[in-house]
């Protein structure tokens, strides 16, 4: 789970392309593309939490590979949809073998035979 303070966004687009080492216009095109949503200041400008900084390294890495955009905006949503189903898939598996224990055990009794 990500705590508050990896949400809070606090670097402005200058800071974020100077720490990752890119170019302010691709922070705006992975907004236009949807692929990273910053936060918005009330004058409108775009501030960037430690986690959105996390998914744009994810994002150049497959730029570098030489995958689109489009496809790349694709890609994060098909992990985060993963990263979800397997939260429930261990809250399921928490829940059966929580109940597991709480359940009292039936025992094979031999019968004796006739």
């Amino acid at each position: 789970m990500l705590t508050e303070e990896e949400h809070r966004p606090r670097y402005s687009v200058g800071q974020a392309a100077q720490m990752l080492r890119t170019r302010p216009r691709f922070l705006h095109r992975l907004d236009t593309y949807e692929v990273v949503r910053p936060s918005r200041t009330p004058g409108g400008h775009r501030r960037y939490s430690p986690h959105e900084i996390g998914r744009i390294r994810r994002v150049i890495q497959l730029a570098q590979e030489g995958i689109t955009l489009a496809a790349i905006r694709h890609i994060i949503t098909l992990e985060k949809r993963v990263r979800e189903l397997e939260a429930q898939r261990d809250a399921a598996w928490e829940h059966l073998t929580d109940r597991d224990y709480r359940q009292p055990r039936m025992r094979r009794e031999r019968v004796p035979p006739m």
